[in-house]
């Protein structure tokens, strides 16, 4: 507490309190007066009062002029001298407010975070998350037991899965913050885990991949003498992290336009401009779906094409034929992966194609700024995860191989030495 000498100018004249306090009466009586009294006047030194009040009790004991300084605190708010006290009783009674720079420097070191809301869209990102990952795990081990006879069909698809595994692992809800620190690891925060920088590169490289497996079927059909030759499998794992590597470049951006509001403590996306918002969310709709969907689809209708020609050339004019012969099973093999593809990338065109049509309409100005958090938006992303799960059913559902594969799993029956997706080449 500062000395008396030091503030010497207050005099009991200038004193607002002379009139309600004296050194002999109780301090918890000079307060509660001077709560039934408004200091109204600008020009009555706020802070030069307070301090009076405790230096009138200084002859009391320590805890006395404690107790003064405590409850008067709570009224006498501000230092300025053009400060004014008003209000009523109950906001007297209020606890005394942080001062705004002891504030500002606590919030931007702490974190806040808010509970768990368990809503339905939360309950279906958890399930489908671990459909996910139990499902394609296990197209995971499966793969792995056979790993020694695997061919590049068969890298490919569990390259697939395990991109699908992590974008599942990312897709698990997390609590949200209410406060982030202005720091380096908010700023980290930001970058990766508000954005979900990690689960964007996962869908990324698995739209890749799928991308990537029609040209393995194109080139397994239609030239299957130097199939084995073309695909081999130090080609196809450097295709693989090619398509890990790209998909990291494609979400760069998001290490630039995520940072922490320091006036709301929040983390937000800001682009450089409109035009910057905008080629973004052209790139990203031709990169993630336009362009895969189409190039998908064209490579498809290309391997279906040779096929059929394989088949004419083999069938010739009769339509009796040995389904029993090597020849004809091999067609049937081809023909069944060809099914099971289609339906794969038809349910990939079926699950992202609203939500991105969705969110370049967003990023084009054509949906409202509370499309971003309302429960359309958040339905369509539940319908996209969906297709990270649903790979392993349609590998149960329509490949026999891979559902004795799954069984000799659970039933410790013998690992077959054969490929799971890979089809043996043609003997003539």
């Amino acid at each position: 507490m500062a000395s008396p000498s030091n503030h010497s100018m207050i005099t009991q004249e200038d004193n607002p309190l002379s009139s309600v306090v004296s050194t002999n009466d109780e301090p918890t009586e000079a307060i509660l007066m001077l709560m039934r009294r408004k200091v109204t006047s600008p020009d009555e030194n706020v802070s030069a009062t307070y301090i009076s009040a405790t230096e009138m009790y200084s002859t009391e004991e320590s805890s006395s002029v404690d107790c003064v300084s405590c409850h008067l605190s709570r009224f006498f708010v501000s230092d300025s001298p053009n400060s004014q006290v008003s209000g009523s009783g109950s906001d007297m009674l209020e606890d005394p407010p942080i001062r705004e720079e002891d504030e500002r420097n606590w919030t931007k070191s702490e974190w806040a975070w808010q509970p768990m809301a368990w809503s339905w869209w939360v309950i279906l990102q958890m399930v489908t998350a671990l459909l996910g990952i139990v499902g394609n795990l296990l197209v995971i081990v499966v793969l792995y037991r056979r790993r020694e006879h695997s061919r590049s069909m068969d890298n490919l698809v569990g390259a697939l899965a395990a991109a699908d595994l992590l974008t599942s692992i990312f897709m698990c809800p997390l609590p949200q913050t209410t406060r982030v620190p202005s720091s380096w690891v908010g700023e980290l925060y930001c970058k990766v885990v508000y954005t979900s920088m990690f689960m964007w590169i996962s869908v990324d490289a698995s739209i890749f991949t799928l991308t990537e497996i029609p040209i393995e079927r194109l080139i397994a059909v239609a030239y299957p003498l130097h199939a084995k030759r073309i695909l081999t499998r130090r080609r196809v794992n450097t295709v693989i992290f090619i398509n890990w590597l790209v998909a990291f470049l494609a979400n760069v951006f998001l290490l630039v336009i995520s940072r922490v509001d320091t006036t709301t403590q929040q983390c937000s996306l800001v682009h450089q401009s409109r035009a910057a918002q905008l080629s973004s969310g052209w790139i990203l709709f031709m990169l993630q779906f336009f362009l895969p969907s189409l190039f998908t689809l064209s490579m498809q209708l290309l391997t279906a094409r040779a096929l059929h020609r394989q088949s004419r050339q083999y069938l010739g004019d009769k339509n009796q034929v040995d389904k029993l012969s090597p020849s004809m099973r091999h067609l049937v093999a081809k023909k069944r992966v060809m099914e099971m593809l289609f339906i794969v990338v038809i349910l990939f065109i079926i699950c992202w194609g609203p939500s991105q049509c969705a969110y370049l309409a967003f990023n084009l100005g054509l949906l409202p700024t509370s499309y971003r958090y309302g429960p359309l938006n958040r339905a369509l992303v539940i319908l996209s995860f969906c297709n990270s799960c649903a790979n392993p059913f349609i590998y149960t559902a329509r490949y026999p191989e891979f559902r004795k594969a799954v069984l000799d799993l659970f039933t410790s029956g013998s690992t077959s030495q054969t490929s799971i997706f890979g089809l043996k080449r043609e003997r003539k």
